[in-house]
């Protein structure tokens, strides 16, 4: 290990990253991108379940925080590196948990694809502005 401390972090690359998340997120469900699509795989209306929003929010930033420590700990200083970090972490942790819900939920391929899709522009877009501002 580099010595890492958790003083390494730029807490408000974090923060603008995390929120950066959130928006991307936000913005792929609109009814103009993916929610119309959403909704029709699912048979569900989209809304959210008001209880888990906090919840929610708060397991985006645990996993922004998680990216950041892994940018830290490879020693990346570039948006390039970060996005490849970002995208290596969602090709090898959200894909195959995603894929999961396509054997065991039996969930559409489309749905499949709007979800990581979802993640592959959030998770790349928060390890390239980690990566950006260490």
């Amino acid at each position: 290990m580099n010595n890492f401390h958790f003083t390494d972090i730029n807490l408000l690359a974090v923060f603008v990253a995390w929120i950066v998340h959130i928006a991307i997120g936000l913005t792929w469900f609109q009814p103009g991108i993916f929610g119309k699509e959403w909704s029709k795989q699912t048979g569900k209306e989209l809304k959210p379940a008001k209880s888990w929003i906090i919840p929610g929010f708060a397991g985006h930033l645990v996993m922004i925080f998680v990216l950041a420590i892994i940018i830290n700990l490879a020693n990346i200083n570039n948006g390039a590196g970060g996005l490849l970090i970002g995208l290596l972490g969602w090709i090898g942790f959200i894909v195959p948990m995603e894929i999961g819900e396509l054997i065991w939920e039996k969930i559409p391929f489309r749905l499949f694809l709007i979800r990581i899709g979802n993640q592959f522009v959030g998770i790349g877009i928060s390890g390239f502005i980690l990566g950006a501002w260490q």
